[in-house]
C-alpha cells in the first residue's frame, strides 16, 4: 500500500509522477471511498487540509504536468473523480480541482480522453503474444513448490493468464482447482462454487471437484504434517469475499478438517475442507481492498481489448467466407494486397500467418489495428495486434 502523501510545495517534486502518482492513489482509493460512502464529513480535518494543499500547489505548477505524467500518474482520473456528477467532495475542493483541469484541458483536450499507461503485472510481457507462446515463457513448475514464493497477500492479476505467468498457479484455465502434484498440494484457485461456506474471509470450507487429484494430496497425512497452502479467490466465486474483479491472493491457509460426502443420488463423493488462515500473514482487511481503483480500469480495459480483438477475428473470418480463400486485409493504412491461403500448409506457430482450418487467415501481424492502451513509448496509443489476449477472465 502506498503511503498517504503530504505537502509538497516544489516543484520539481510536485510534478513527478511518482509524486502525482502517490497523490492520485490517495484521493481515490481512501479519501473518495470515505465520501462516497459517508459523504464530505466522514473525512478528517488534516486530510481535508492535505487535499486542499496539495490542489491548490497542482494549480499553480499544472501547465509543468507533461501529458506523459498526466497518463503515468492518473491524476487527470483523480481529479474526474473529484468533479464527477455524483461528487460528494467539499464545494472548495470541487472547484479547485476543476480548475486544474481546466488548465490541462486548455492543453491536452479533454480528460477523459486521455487515457492511462497499464501498468497492471504482466501486461507487456502477456500482450501482443499467443497463450501459447506465453505459456510457453512461463515457469510453470514454480506454482508446484510451497510457500507463498516471494507474493503477499492482497496482491493482484487481471486473469487466470497473468497468475499463471507470474508463477502463482500452474494454468491458465480460468476454472480453477488444486494446484498439485505427487508430492503435495500448494495452491487452491477458488472459482465459482468452490467456496460452499465462509464464517469469514479467514477461515471457509472448499468444497473439492470429482476428478482432481490434489484433493488426495490435501487431505494426505495428518493435520499437524500438512504444509500451508496459497488460497487465491476469483470475481467469479460465489462469495461474499471474491474481489470484484480479477484474481487475488489471500495469503496462507492450512487444513484445518475435512469430510467426505456422498450423494446418494449421483453416488459421487464429495471431499469438504475446511481452510483456516495462517495467524502470521499480513491483515485480512488490507488484503479486501484489492483490486485498486487503477486495477479495475485495467480489468475493464483489458476485457475491452480481448472483445475488440475478437470482433476483430469473427470479422475477418466473415469477410474471408464471403470473398473464398482469398483474403483482403485491411491494415490501418488502407487494403492490403490480396494473399492467398491454403489450408493444407500451416505454418509455424509464430509464423506472420494464423492458418484455418476453413482455408481462412487472419491477417499479417501488425495489420489489423486493435485499440490497446499497451504502454509504448511511455504512453497509450493505438496498437496493430494479433494476438490471442489469453483463456478466462
Amino acid at each position: 500500500m502506498l503511503e498517504t502523501p503530504r505537502n509538497v510545495t516544489n516543484i520539481a517534486l510536485i510534478t513527478t509522477s511518482d509524486h502525482l502518482t502517490s497523490q492520485a492513489h490517495w484521493i481515490r482509493n481512501t479519501l473518495d471511498l470515505q465520501i462516497a460512502q459517508s459523504g464530505p464529513e466522514a473525512l478528517q480535518a488534516n486530510d481535508l487540509l492535505d487535499v486542499d494543499s496539495f490542489l491548490r500547489s497542482l494549480l499553480s505548477f499544472a501547465s509543468g504536468v507533461s501529458l506523459a505524467t498526466l497518463r503515468s500518474s492518473r491524476i487527470h482520473l483523480a481529479i474526474l473523480d473529484i468533479c464527477g456528477r455524483a461528487t460528494r467532495w467539499p464545494l472548495k475542493v470541487i472547484e479547485r480541482a476543476e480548475a486544474v483541469g481546466a488548465v490541462w484541458e486548455s492543453r491536452y483536450g479533454p480528460l477523459a480522453s486521455i487515457g492511462w499507461d497499464i501498468k497492471a503485472d504482466g501486461w507487456n510481457d502477456i500482450m501482443g503474444k499467443r497463450e501459447s507462446v506465453v505459456i510457453r515463457e512461463a515457469d510453470s513448475g514454480r506454482a508446484r513448490r510451497l510457500g507463498d514464493l516471494g507474493f503477499k497477500p492482497g496482491d493482484w492479476w487481471i486473469g487466470p493468464l497473468f497468475a499463471f505467468y507470474a508463477g502463482m498457479i500452474d494454468s491458465c484455465t480460468p476454472q480453477g482447482g488444486i494446484v498439485s502434484d505427487s508430492k503435495g498440494a500448494y495452491a487452491v484457485f477458488l472459482t465459482d462454487d468452490d467456496e460452499i461456506s465462509a464464517s469469514s474471509a479467514e477461515k471457509f470450507v472448499y468444497r473439492a471437484r470429482n476428478g482432481d487429484k490434489g484433493r488426495y494430496r490435501l487431505t494426505a497425512a495428518t493435520i499437524d504434517s500438512r504444509h500451508p497452502v496459497r488460497i487465491l479467490r476469483s470475481h467469479t466465486l460465489r462469495s461474499f469475499w471474491a474481489p470484484r474483479a480479477g484474481i487475488r491472493y489471500e495469503g496462507l491457509y492450512k487444513v484445518a478438517s475435512w469430510s467426505i460426502i456422498r450423494d446418494s443420488s449421483t453416488d459421487h463423493m464429495s471431499y469438504d475442507i475446511t481452510f483456516k488462515r495462517l495467524p502470521s500473514e499480513s491483515s485480512m482487511e488490507d488484503v479486501l481492498q484489492r483490486p485498486w481503483t487503477e486495477e479495475i480500469e485495467d480489468y475493464k480495459e483489458y476485457k475491452r481489448v480481448k472483445k475488440e480483438a475478437k470482433d476483430k477475428r469473427e470479422e475477418a473470418l466473415r469477410k474471408t467466407k464471403e470473398h473464398g480463400p482469398g483474403v483482403v486485409v485491411t491494415a490501418s493504412d488502407g487494403p492490403a494486397d490480396e494473399q492467398s491461403v491454403k489450408s493444407s500448409r500451416r505454418p509455424r506457430e509464430d509464423s506472420a500467418w494464423d492458418v484455418y482450418e476453413d482455408e481462412t487467415a487472419e491477417s499479417p501481424k501488425g495489420s489489423v489495428v486493435v485499440h490497446s492502451t499497451r504502454v509504448v513509448d511511455g504512453r497509450l496509443v493505438f496498437r496493430e495486434l494479433d494476438y490471442n489476449t489469453g483463456a478466462g477472465d
